[in-house]
């Protein structure tokens, strides 16, 4: 059983994680010895940064030196392209390996090729299995460059055991080879920076405009976190940690640390302040933030420096196929935009004439960015938006003029609830559109403030679980609350920083004591799905960087005291 598995059991049960002193490093007491490489002035006759670099991206993409695709022997036979099978795919970005779908690969990365492997007690290292007396013989000495190289092209470890026969086989020339093998030895090879014997620090980032609410919504149940589980020793006496299994786990604790990266000035000033911030204090990640605009620059710095972003509570983040180092719990107001259009897309018949009407600032463009692009997506043509000047407010008579000259059928009205008052005046009208459509997240806590005589042609696209679930699930979240002067749940800022720590909780468990910046957002990659606050359920797979796949259309419902009335499911196809 994954380590993940057992502390999912414990988190239902009400125990955590940190309760049980577990978390993730590298490398107990002093750092193993690993086998010296020699630093050859070239590799395969490139500079060894080139070299480094061209072997990544055979790692990753399947991409030989020569840019053509790797091509693999799978099961001895099948040709398999490597861009559609890299490595990576297998053996996960951090070369860690993992077990998921019943098959076990082995980590590729150089601090694990280096060391002998053994079947029991796989992350004693060798001064370790020598001063607890455990006897056993490696399943296979340290790789070689000659070995490894047989292993790639024969599938024959280090050992002379034959490998599972899915490990596909490359007859890579000398060249390439020797690029390959220069990359595996670095991958993973040495403890990421903010993770040291003792110690795993991290960081969030907060800019100047955030409220000292909303600060301390987020900074107490960071800090209450921390605390909690600097609070336990390594194995606290326990009984379990007496074994040779337990020391072995006991191995991968650290204490914990928390800096607050406070931003100033413009957006275009936050790189330089993010660079001055990790020079001073190396962290091996950021967990959360908060800024009330776009994370553009953050997620850019990340990306450049490698450095993982765990959830940070924004809902304008980027949108990006390829980027790695940013895990955002969903696509925000984009996300929103689609699920109307998916929604609308399942009418029969689909509407034709569609209006957006989209406020100035970064929420309506997301809104109407996701809406647009989906909506294409699918061939249902162009969607007529008109843009809102910056300040402007709808009247019921400047929506009236625009419905009469554009006739739309559906309009999507994302601005906040100042166009409630407009939307009265469609009340009883000719020719007032069948549909309109409201974003729940823009609305917050006034979605439920909508006059009763616009309810049964409004809909509004909800991010989040059924408000009537709700309370179930976030009263876990009160555990992490103590000293929190004014609690405000329609923020969700303390909620979602609860479900960041159990999310983060367990991947640190999973990384054991293989502490890599990559090897984390692997592990997070590898996850079951969730059910914390906030979203109906949060999906991990590997290289996904949007956790909720949902939204929920809904309506409001009749009376003083109205409830919003599901419309469609939460994941719309």
């Amino acid at each position: 059983m994954r380590h993940g598995t057992w502390a999912t059991l414990l988190l239902m049960s009400g125990l955590t994680v940190s309760g049980l002193g577990l978390c993730a490093q590298a490398l107990p007491g002093k750092p193993a010895k690993v086998a010296k490489v020699a630093k050859a002035a070239t590799v395969a006759g490139l500079p060894p940064e080139k070299a480094l670099a061209l072997g990544e991206r055979m790692y990753r993409e399947g991409i030989l030196p020569s840019g053509e695709p790797l091509v693999s022997a799978l099961g001895g036979a099948t040709a398999v392209a490597g861009t559609a099978f890299s490595c990576s795919s297998c053996h996960l970005r951090g070369g860690l390996g993992s077990s998921e779908g019943g098959l076990v690969t082995l980590p590729t990365n150089g601090f694990k090729l280096a060391q002998p492997r053994y079947w029991k007690y796989p992350n004693l290292l060798p001064e370790e299995r020598k001063g607890l007396r455990v006897e056993a013989k490696p399943v296979r000495p340290p790789y070689t460059d000659a070995t490894l190289a047989r292993a790639i092209r024969t599938g024959v470890d280090a050992g002379g055991r034959a490998m599972n026969p899915a490990m596909p086989k490359y007859n890579f020339k000398d060249a390439d080879m020797a690029i390959l093998i220069h990359y595996l030895w670095s991958l993973s090879a040495k403890v990421s920076p903010g993770a040291d014997d003792t110690t795993l620090r991290f960081a969030t980032v907060v800019t100047e405009e955030v409220s000292a609410q909303d600060q301390e919504a987020m900074l107490v149940p960071l800090n209450n976190y921390v605390a909690r589980h600097n609070t336990h020793a390594g194995g606290m006496g326990n009984r379990m940690y007496m074994s040779i299994p337990g020391k072995e786990m006991a191995g991968a604790y650290r204490r914990m640390e928390l800096s607050v990266w406070r931003l100033k000035g413009p957006a275009d000033t936050w790189d330089q302040q993010l660079r001055e911030h990790l020079a001073k204090e190396p962290v091996f990640a950021l967990l959360g933030g908060l800024t009330y605009g776009e994370w553009q620059p953050i997620h850019t710095f990340c990306e450049q420096h490698r450095l993982p972003c765990l959830f940070p509570l924004t809902d304008l983040p980027v949108l990006s196929e390829s980027d790695w180092y940013t895990q955002y719990f969903s696509k925000g107001y984009y996300q929103e935009g689609q699920a109307a259009a998916r929604y609308l897309q399942a009418q029969d018949p689909v509407p034709t004439r569609v209006l957006q009407l989209v406020q100035a600032g970064p929420e309506g463009r997301a809104l109407a960015a996701g809406f647009r692009e989906t909506w294409q997506e699918a061939g249902q043509g162009a969607v007529k938006e008109l843009q809102l000047k910056p300040g402007e407010t709808l009247s019921a008579a400047s929506l009236q003029a625009m419905l009469a000259q554009e006739q739309a059928t559906v309009v999507l009205l994302w601005t906040g609830s100042d166009a409630f008052a407009a939307l009265e005046g469609l009340a009883g009208q000719p020719g007032r559109p069948g549909q309109v459509f409201l974003s729940g997240r823009l609305l917050g806590a006034k979605v439920f403030e909508q006059p009763e005589s616009i309810r049964a042609f409004t809909w509004v696209t909800w991010p989040y679980r059924d408000p009537r679930d709700e309370p179930a699930v976030s009263r876990y979240a009160n555990a992490l609350m103590k000293g929190l002067t004014t609690h405000r749940p329609e923020t969700r800022i303390s909620t979602r920083t609860y479900a960041l720590l159990q999310i983060l909780q367990l991947a640190l468990v999973d990384m054991d004591r293989n502490l890599y910046r990559d090897n984390l957002l692997d592990r997070v990659g590898m996850q079951r799905d969730q059910v914390l606050p906030d979203y109906l359920q949060l999906s991990f797979s590997a290289g996904h960087r949007y956790a909720s796949k949902g939204c929920y259309v809904m309506q409001l419902g009749p009376g003083p005291a109205p409830k919003l009335i599901r419309k469609s499911e939460w994941v719309i196809h």
